[in-house]
């Protein structure tokens, strides 16, 4: 039986609406969605570092942020700062959606590991050998059952100073000073008198130390001036360190004037106190000489070789900030520029952050973006132009 030519239209286009599009429709729809790699969100960058890989090449790590209704999500990515190429898949973490906005943060440890802090409530970390960051907090909860067994409410980062310390508060809201390297707990209160209280006698290693120490005299006045110590200090291996906060007193003053004994002499006509030295288990220690009394002075980050430090050209509110780099040997000052001839700082160079690598400093700027690498001679390796990046004022 032969179908009339004017039905065949119509049986075709009810064929193909019944039979053929509903096959083709799903295939057609993943074929027009996006990849992966494309329609994943990044969002902000909360934290950055950079690192050396194993072959020697210089690689840039980045936290970036984004948020749902209900989730934050970071994506950990890594590139190869010279081959400008990302570094293997992104890791990628999803954590309960933070009611405070806390910007992720990254710090290098000394024996190569990252240590990462997520919404201050979490705590991952990476081993020089891994290319992906391992949760924390189970193995904290773990390794000091009694005092961390509820949990951990907050992390926080100690200042450079303390380098290794991550202050911890627990669920029943008691604070710790926690070194995970060398498996101590302490109560917070307690930190500094324990140190204190070494028995620095019988430590027989000592480490040199370059730091800014108060200029806290009668005399100053005006300004917070600063002077740059170098110093022994005794340490024993596997134990964590601290790095004292000095004052530098004048000769003049009348608390050095009514207790001469009690301080040490430094400098003509400048004194430190005894019990200081004596509590951080000092040796030896002497000014810089090379480096004048600057004003605010600060040890922004430090490697083997090289110190980089800002300071207030002078002791106005309205002060210009410098940058230099000293060498950690010879104590000569290598580089020096004023923040306001390096726009990529941004600002004038508030909420400079800086971190050391083997071969010099990483600088970020506010809003956490990344904005120079520079060697150990101040020479830019890479510039990332943040100042680009910034939307022009108006005059609005």
């Amino acid at each position: 039986m032969s179908i009339p030519r004017r039905y065949w239209l119509p049986l075709g286009l009810g064929f193909l609406f019944f039979f053929v599009l509903p096959l083709l429709v799903p295939v057609t729809l993943k074929l027009l969605q996006p990849s992966a790699d494309k329609t994943e969100e990044l969002g902000e960058v909360e934290a950055s570092t950079i690192y050396q890989g194993e072959d020697g090449s210089l690689r840039m790590l980045r936290v970036m942020k984004h948020s749902t209704a209900q989730e934050d999500v970071f994506v950990l990515l890594s590139n190869d700062l010279q081959a400008k190429q990302l570094l293997g898949e992104p890791q990628r973490i999803v954590l309960p959606r933070a009611q405070v906005r806390r910007p992720a943060r990254l710090r290098s440890e000394a024996d190569g590991q990252l240590s990462l802090l997520l919404n201050d409530r979490h705590w991952w970390q990476r081993l020089p050998t891994q290319t992906a960051f391992e949760p924390m907090d189970a193995a904290l909860r773990q390794r000091f059952a009694a005092q961390l067994g509820t949990g951990v409410s907050k992390y926080d980062f100690a200042e450079l100073r303390e380098p290794g310390l991550l202050d911890v508060t627990s669920n029943t809201g008691d604070r710790y000073a926690l070194y995970w390297a060398s498996g101590e707990l302490y109560p917070w209160a307690e930190r500094l008198q324990r140190w204190q209280q070494r028995p620095w006698a019988q430590y027989a290693q000592t480490v040199t130390r370059i730091d800014y120490a108060d200029f806290d005299t009668d005399v100053a006045q005006y300004g917070m001036p600063m002077v740059l110590l170098q110093f022994a200090q005794k340490v024993r291996p596997g134990e964590f360190e601290r790095w004292p906060r000095l004052s530098v007193h004048s000769s003049a003053d009348k608390q050095v004037r009514a207790a001469p004994k009690l301080y040490q002499p430094l400098s003509d006509g400048f004194v430190v106190s005894r019990q200081a030295v004596r509590e951080a288990g000092i040796t030896k220690i002497a000014p810089v000489t090379s480096v004048p009394v600057q004003f605010s002075g600060e040890v922004l980050a430090r490697n083997a070789d090289r110190l980089l430090m800002r300071y207030d050209e002078t002791p106005s509110t309205a002060a210009e900030v410098v940058l230099q780099i000293v060498d950690a040997h010879s104590l000569q000052l290598v580089w020096r520029k004023s923040t306001r001839e390096i726009p990529q700082l941004l600002f004038d160079g508030e909420h400079l952050a800086a971190q050391a690598w083997p071969g010099g400093f990483y600088l970020s700027t506010g809003m956490n973006l990344p904005a120079l690498v520079l060697d150990n001679d101040g020479q830019t390796l890479y510039d990332f132009q943040p100042q680009k990046r910034m939307a022009p004022p108006t005059d609005d």
